[in-house]
This record gives structure tokens, C-alpha cells and sequence, in this order.
């Protein structure tokens, strides 16, 4: 290093030197250097002892502050992507067929081409050349060999010498663009990927005359593999969907259907590369209609194509457990690439969608046995008449006949009953039991007439009823419960159960909740039941206004939320629902394919119907 009683360096040697020795140490990309506006703290400068190899002299620290900061606003300066958005959305709607896109970087230099393929959503990057300024003449005789040196020349270092590597830059890019021989009426977008580095930014500027580019473009100092961060904006050409199934309880057919994840028009975010993300709720296939594996599959398509012109995206097999609960994850990246964000293992599925669309049965017969144990709280205001209950009696009976009619002969349903009240506020532990009535394994017809005949008992708590007891019944079904049977509790109500200790507070309210007195742990039975029994859990909620109560009451409402979860973990229904879709719920784990039948692979949808389309047929 020079000592600083000698010659004083140039202001723009400094700051070539700064430039060069950043680059090599991995540039404004390996400091974040953000696109737009200020940093809260700024950048370090690059090492002295290293820029100092590049100077002909010293240079005191005021003048190393003082470039180093003249390095960063000249980077930052004029260094927008306004209109990139638009020369990309002409390209998206087919005003421009084709797009060029020239980036010259401190090293390199390359050209690609962004073209769409008939029916794409998104355009194919093609490179036409790439080369690097070391290949080109005249510059490559004008630059030294030594890599430092051939930086800092052009970086605008050691200005005797650059005067002529100015002209031979201009005169090397010119004649790369026209042994391209690229067509001079496709539209041109120049990246100048060298901010601040006056020689290659002069050079570009020259080009661009002799081009017409529409855009030139000012980047950091960075050369990426591909120069996705500028086609991040494009936006889509059609519609992006996730492509599941669709499982009918109540008759079996399957349909192929589709839910929307980024409309046409959508774009990735230009900073970031990535767009909003989208989850998406879907289940594996029911038992007896699955290999253990699921597939997701994201398809391009316009709203009136047939599932068999519908274009994959990316297609992931996953493992999932049959009947399995879970949530998918989308966001868009650079030229309508989605990524899938999933905590399970998947993998990419190497069957094409026609196949997957067109092996997926469109039937599910051969239903297996369902024991069917229906829980309905029968306490209810007395200010109605009881009329609260009369009708979860009647719903209960709907679903019943609902199911009935779903799994087909009478020998396959089988359906028990238990009617539960409140607990007496007076009653010790085991003085009282809140299961008032019990009726044995019956056909659904049966079940549904026993329902009819019983009658309302008398509401004592505001918040809480006796179905903690529940759970603990089903322990002595068992025996009536057949082999090879689906099971299901379905439970129809509408105060959850009492907490086995620490109730939930009350806050706007006199009467606290009060605990099971007999402490019960439902929680820990339903599991074992769900465990070593396979009950699947369904239930139909008629919520009391507290539950929606999360200002006035959130500790309540929270704990109601947790416990109609438990009970509901295979589907939770609001009072008045479909009985037919309550049925599918509890009856399409039962269904199974013909002998002669394929698997469904798809994952199936979940959720609300109404985000779902069906596919068109054709």
C-alpha cells in the first residue's frame, strides 16, 4: 500500500476500485443492496488493503468515505423498472410476439428470447448467444489479462487507458448484436447490469440508438444464471388451477373438479419474485379408494376447456393418510413457475395429466359396512316449547335417512343412539348421569322413528351440557360394532362439553361455567376411540350467539371453537346443513371402487363447494 505523502489518486480511480473489489467479493447482491430508497444502515465498504492493490496511491479516509458514498448513489441513481411491466404485459396479450432481452454485465454479455408456444400460460426463455468481453474484438485487445486490471478498467479506472476501451466496447456490442442476427422488428429490451460503471453504461447507450431498444434498463452489478428477476412481472396468459377430485357420499360419483389459484393477469412481485400465496384445503382420498398416495396437480386452462386439454404445471405426488385432512400452499414465481409450499413429503409425479385425468374412476360402489352412533343433546329452552330440540331431532333423523340412502341396502347401515342433557347443578360426582337415553345397533329406519318419540328435558347451564359423557360410552358399543365396519359419532348439538378443570372466563356474564363434576377426560377417550377403534368424528353445531361472540366473549367462544373441533374432526356442520352433504361426510370413506376400478389419485377437494368448478365435459 502507498504511503499517503505520495501522489493523491483520482476520485474516479477510487471508486472503479471500490466497484472492482465489491464485485469480486460478491457484489451488491451479496449485500442486499436494495432496489429502491434507503437503507437504515448502510453498506460496509469493501476491504482497504484489497482496494488499495488496484491504486497507483494512497488515498486518505475522508476520500474513501466520501467515494464509497458516491459508489452507492450512483448505483441507486435512475435505477427503475417503470414501463418493464408494460413491454411484458404486451407480450403477455400477443402484441409482441416475441421479445429480446440484451443484458450486459461487467464481464459478460448475452441475449435471450421470451416466446410463448401456441396454448402456453407462460413464455419459453430461449438464449441466442452469450459470450463474455474477453471473446469480443477489438475490446479483447484493449483489456489485460489480469482479471483485478480488467475490471478496473471497466469500472472508468486509470482514465488515460479507458479512453480507448470506450470505443472499443461500443464498436465489440454492436457487433455482438448483429452477429446474433437477431430480427430488427422484434421488439428489444437492453439490461445494463453494471450500475455506475460509466465505460459499459456509455457503450449501452450507444446501442441503444442504433437498436431502437424500447427499454434500457439500469441493474446492480450482478450476473445471474438466467435473467429471471426481470421476467418476474409477466403476467399470466390464462387461468392457474389446482385439479382434485370430487367424492359424492350420498352417490358415489366422482368428478373431476378445479379451483382457481392465480387468475389470468396475475403476476410474481418484481422485488421479491414471488407472488401472493394461496392455501387451499384438500383430503386424501377415502379408505378403499386409495394407495396411500395422493397427487396435486396445478393445471393451466381457460374457464371452458375440458379437462383433457388442460395443460400441467407441476404435478406433486404426496403422501397422505386415506380420508386425511390438509392444506396446500401456492405462490407464484418469475414466467408462471409455481412453487408448492407442503411440511409432508411429496415428490414430483411423473404420470402426465391426461393419464391422471383419465384413469380417475367416475364410480364408487361396493360400500362397506358403517355403524353409525348418533349423539344429540336433547336440552333446550323452555321459552320455545322446546322447539330448539324438536328440530335437532329432526335434523338428526334427516342425516340418518341421508346416510341410508347414500351406502345403499339396509343391511349396511346400522345406527345407534344417545341422547344427552345437562348435568343437575345440585348433583355430586356419580349422583347423575347426563345420558338419558341409550338405543341398541337398529336399522335406520328404526333409529330415525325412535327419534321422533323422544322429548325435550330442561336446559340448566348457558354454556356447557353433558356431552363429556359421550366419549366414554362408546367403550360399550364395542361388542355391537361389526368387524369390517366404517364407524362413525355423529353428534348433533349445539353447548359443547363441560371443561374437566380451569373452565374458560366469563366477561359479560353472571354465571360462570362450570366444570364436569364427575372429571371426566372426553378429550383423552375421543382419542383413544378415534385411535384403537377407528371412529371418525362428525358434528352438527346449532351455535349458540356467544359462540360468535369473540369481542364479548373470546375465552368462551375459543374454548366452544376447540371442542366442536374434537367432535368434528372429519366434518363440522352448522345447524340447517344439507343433510345430503352431512351424509357424504359420514358415508364416502365407506364407499370403495369396483373390483375392476382404478385408485383415485387426485387429491380431493375440501372446503367450500363453491370455490370448486366442475370440469367441463368434452
Amino acid at each position: 500500500m502507498q504511503s499517503d505523502h505520495g501522489a493523491k489518486v483520482r476520485p474516479a480511480d477510487l471508486r472503479a476500485a471500490l466497484r472492482v473489489t465489491d464485485l469480486l467479493a460478491g457484489g451488491p447482491a451479496a449485500r442486499d443492496t436494495e432496489q429502491d430508497g434507503e437503507r437504515s444502515d448502510r453498506p460496509a465498504p469493501p476491504d482497504r488493503y484489497a482496494v488499495a492493490r488496484l491504486l497507483p496511491a494512497a488515498a486518505p479516509p475522508p476520500a474513501w468515505r466520501s467515494a464509497w458514498e458516491d459508489v452507492l448513489a450512483q448505483e441507486r441513481a435512475r435505477r427503475s423498472r417503470a414501463g418493464l411491466g408494460w413491454v411484458l404485459t404486451r407480450l403477455a396479450s400477443g402484441d409482441f410476439p416475441a421479445l429480446d432481452v440484451l443484458e450486459v454485465g461487467c464481464e459478460r454479455l448475452r441475449l435471450h428470447r421470451l416466446a410463448y408456444a401456441p396454448g402456453a400460460t407462460g413464455p419459453e426463455l430461449i438464449r441466442l448467444a452469450e459470450t463474455s468481453w474477453t471473446e469480443l474484438a477489438p475490446v479483447s485487445a484493449a483489456l489485460p489479462q489480469e482479471r483485478p486490471s480488467r475490471l478496473f478498467l471497466l469500472a472508468g479506472g486509470a482514465d488515460d487507458a479507458a479512453a480507448g476501451v470506450g470505443a472499443a466496447l461500443r464498436s465489440s456490442l454492436a457487433a455482438f448484436v448483429r452477429s446474433t442476427h437477431r430480427d430488427a422488428t422484434e421488439p428489444l429490451v437492453l439490461a445494463v447490469r453494471a450500475a455506475g460503471w460509466q465505460p459499459l453504461e456509455r457503450a449501452a447507450e450507444a446501442v441503444r440508438a442504433q437498436s431502437g431498444a424500447l427499454l434500457c434498463l439500469r441493474l446492480p452489478a450482478h450476473w445471474p444464471l438466467a435473467p429471471e428477476d426481470l421476467t418476474a412481472e409477466l403476467p399470466l396468459r390464462t387461468t392457474v388451477w389446482l385439479a382434485a377430485a370430487q367424492v359424492d357420499g350420498a352417490s358415489g360419483t366422482v368428478d373431476l373438479v378445479r379451483r382457481p389459484l392465480f387468475p389470468a393477469g396475475s403476476r410474481a412481485d418484481d422485488r421479491t419474485a414471488a407472488g401472493p400465496v394461496v392455501r387451499v384445503p384438500v383430503t386424501a382420498p377415502p379408505p378403499g379408494a386409495t394407495t396411500g398416495e395422493s397427487v396435486a396437480a396445478v393445471v393451466s386452462a381457460g374457464r371452458d376447456e375440458p379437462a383433457s386439454r388442460w395443460r400441467s404445471l407441476r404435478i406433486d405426488r404426496l403422501e397422505l393418510p386415506p380420508g386425511s385432512r390438509t392444506t396446500l400452499s401456492y405462490s407464484l414465481r418469475g414466467r408462471s413457475r409455481v412453487e408448492l409450499g407442503y411440511d409432508g413429503h411429496h415428490e414430483p409425479e411423473t404420470s402426465p395429466w391426461t393419464a391422471l385425468a383419465s384413469s380417475t374412476p367416475r364410480q364408487l360402489s361396493r360400500p362397506c359396512p358403517v355403524d353409525l352412533m348418533v349423539a344429540v343433546e336433547v336440552s333446550g329452552p323452555q321459552a320455545d316449547g322446546g322447539t330448539a330440540v324438536e328440530e335437532r331431532l329432526q335434523e338428526a333423523a334427516a342425516v340418518v335417512t341421508a346416510v341410508q340412502d347414500a351406502v345403499g341396502g339396509e343391511d349396511t347401515l346400522r345406527v345407534g343412539l344417545i341422547g344427552y342433557r345437562d348435568h343437575d347443578p345440585l348433583h355430586r360426582p356419580r349422583d347423575h348421569d347426563p345420558v338419558v337415553h341409550r338405543v341398541g345397533m337398529s336399522a335406520a329406519p328404526d333409529a330415525a322413528r325412535a327419534l321422533e318419540s323422544w322429548r325435550p328435558c330442561p336446559l340448566r347451564h348457558d354454556f356447557a351440557t353433558g356431552l363429556e359423557h359421550v366419549p366414554g360410552e362408546l367403550p360399550g358399543w364395542r361388542h355391537q360394532w361389526r368387524t369390517d365396519s366404517h364407524r362413525v359419532l355423529l353428534v348433533v348439538g349445539s353447548r359443547p362439553p363441560h371443561p374437566r378443570a380451569r373452565p374458560p372466563q366469563v366477561l359479560r356474564r353472571g354465571a360462570p361455567v362450570r366444570i364436569c363434576p364427575d372429571r371426566l377426560d372426553w378429550q383423552a377417550e375421543l382419542d383413544a376411540a378415534r385411535r384403537h377403534e377407528g371412529v371418525a368424528c362428525v358434528a352438527v353445531v346449532d351455535e349458540p350467539a356467544w359462540m360468535d361472540e369473540l369481542v364479548g366473549e373470546p375465552h368462551l367462544a375459543y374454548w366452544a371453537d376447540h371442542a366442536w373441533g374434537a367432535f368434528g374432526t372429519e366434518g363440522r356442520f352448522i345447524a340447517g346443513h344439507d343433510p345430503r352433504q352431512i351424509a357424504a361426510a359420514v358415508a364416502a370413506p365407506a364407499l370403495c371402487l369396483p373390483q375392476d376400478g382404478a385408485p383415485i389419485r387426485l387429491v380431493v377437494a375440501d372446503g367450500t363447494a363453491a370455490d370448486w368448478q366442475h370440469a367441463v365435459a368434452g
